[in-house]
């Protein structure tokens, strides 16, 4: 039974590249990557290799850029560094993440997804030209401190990578920071995109009214993690009745993907204990 399966959907000039992890013949996992006009934006998870490296040779691409250095964007660096000599670009501190990646991703996601051989990255500019299109390079920390997205302004498309996700989660990584992600989401709000590519959800077509319904769910939810702290509720109760009671994940992940995190995110400038 196939464990990985990939599917690629034509969006006029950008091709979105779905990678899934399947157990049992069932989806756990996804994330797309994107190619357009001789760019590839992120190149998936290393145990999807093989399918990803066979459709990468149905393509002339000139370029790869990563958003960030998590390895289900990052898998495949070295095999497309080995394969076609191309040195994917990225934000200056992916450079040290990708030294050795063994030291940060966790035994889940290894299971998950597998862990990338160690690989170099080249520091991006503040564009990136391919023939026909400019895409401008925009700091977007948050969900990680090299984040990135591209923005094509004459397309109005923007490339958001790992940003945005959804309107709305419940789930939230140790290592995110809540207020750059917010800062980061009102950045990418005011180039008032008409055409988001979303490494998570793939193509949106309303993304400036999914952005900031998603910067409005957030601050909502901050004001009220808030009022309660402050009339003396538990994480535990706030957590409860903001985000409801079950966590399997983060159970799975021994609370590196959790709800609390999402609460304590949002109280750590209050130096409340974790």
């Amino acid at each position: 039974m196939n464990r990985f399966s990939l599917y690629i959907k034509p969006n006029g000039p950008v091709n979105s590249i779905r990678m899934t992890r399947r157990f049992l013949g069932l989806p756990i996992y996804k994330v797309h990557a994107f190619f357009v006009d001789g760019l590839l934006i992120d190149t998936g998870f290393t145990l999807g290799r093989d399918r990803f490296l066979k459709f990468l040779n149905t393509l002339h691409f000139d370029a790869v850029v990563n958003t960030h250095h998590h390895e289900d964007h990052t898998g495949n660096n070295f095999w497309i560094r080995k394969k076609y000599g191309l040195l994917p670009l990225a934000h200056p501190k992916t450079f040290s993440y990708l030294q050795d990646p063994s030291q940060w991703v966790p035994w889940y996601r290894r299971l998950l997804w597998g862990c990338p051989h160690s690989s170099e990255t080249g520091e991006l500019d503040s564009k990136i030209r391919t023939r026909n299109f400019d895409f401008m390079v925009i700091p977007t920390p948050g969900h990680s401190d090299d984040h990135i997205c591209l923005y094509e302004p004459n397309e109005e498309w923007l490339f958001s990578g790992d940003l945005f996700i959804s309107e709305q989660v419940k789930y939230f990584r140790r290592d995110e920071d809540i207020d750059s992600m917010i800062d980061s989401l009102e950045k990418v709000a005011a180039l008032r995109p008409k055409k988001m590519f979303c490494s998570f959800s793939g193509s949106i077509d309303n993304p400036l009214e999914a952005i900031n319904k998603k910067i409005e769910y957030l601050k909502n939810l901050q004001k009220k993690v808030e009022e309660m702290f402050n009339q003396g509720l538990s994480l535990g109760e706030i957590q409860w009745r903001l985000l409801g009671r079950g966590d399997h994940l983060g159970f799975f992940t021994a609370g590196d993907i959790c709800k609390r995190n999402l609460i304590n995110a949002f109280l750590k400038p209050k130096g409340v204990k974790q």
